[in-house]
């Protein structure tokens, strides 16, 4: 089984740093020359850090479009809200071209036209966070949009609050040319531990192409990973 590549770093904020480095890296990579860069970005509260860092590094925000891996069908100005929280992070100011949810219709409309968005654009990097569930955008554990296919599907029953969300799904997910999945803390620690193991519906995680995969825990996020021997000890 191919291992993803793992980065294990010593707190939060030297993981934080990590991630700002790889992401900063990959819009370098995809900007040269004067393309464009596509990022995919979560939002909870695990990757701000590593947003903040990342905003004023990027030396042509206007040249780097901005998707979001998952979000809650809530308005912008909801504290629920994963571009609100990824747009203040990165930085209002800096001119980073943020796509959001349309707002209008049900969810199922609104995944497909997110999907009409991302149509025929290539993700450059994603960053991932864990859940304590080990759930990843919105994609939870053994939940039937795991099986979707296409770009963007409609949760309609989340099992975290808020129930309506539109998650890009496993296989656009798998098509970016970099994933980076940012766990820290004890919490995420048992479902570090199931994703880096054997690939199964019950770490959605797991199921992303490993071999393009990195993984950035810090030392609280890794103890049952290490003593399962899934990780250097």
């Amino acid at each position: 089984m191919t291992a993803p590549t793992l980065l294990a770093v010593a707190d939060a904020q030297a993981a934080a740093e990590r991630a700002a480095t790889l992401l900063a890296d990959a819009v370098a990579r995809a900007t040269a020359g004067g393309g464009r860069a596509a990022l995919a970005l979560s939002g909870g509260t695990t990757p701000v850090a590593a947003y903040e860092l990342l905003g004023p590094r990027v030396d042509a925000p206007e040249r780097v479009d901005v998707f979001l891996a998952d979000e809650r069908c809530v308005p912008y100005e909801s504290p629920d809200s994963n571009a609100r929280l990824v747009d203040e992070a990165l930085g209002r100011d800096r001119g980073y071209a943020l796509h959001r949810l349309t707002g209008v219709g049900t969810p199922a409309d609104q995944a497909t036209a997110y999907a009409h968005d991302l149509q025929g654009r290539p993700l450059d990097a994603v960053l991932l966070g864990l859940g304590e569930d080990g759930h990843t955008a919105s994609l939870f554990p053994r939940h039937p949009g795991l099986e979707a296919g296409g770009t963007t599907v409609a949760v309609l029953d989340s099992p975290k609050p808020p129930p309506e969300r539109v998650s890009l799904t496993l296989p656009a997910l798998a098509e970016a040319r970099e994933l980076v999945l940012l766990v820290t803390g004890a919490g995420k620690a048992d479902a570090l531990a199931r994703t880096l193991g054997e690939p199964g519906i019950h770490a959605p995680a797991s199921l992303l192409p490993r071999d393009r995969l990195t993984v950035i825990a810090d030392e609280a996020a890794l103890g049952p990973a290490r003593a399962a021997g899934l990780v250097p000890a």
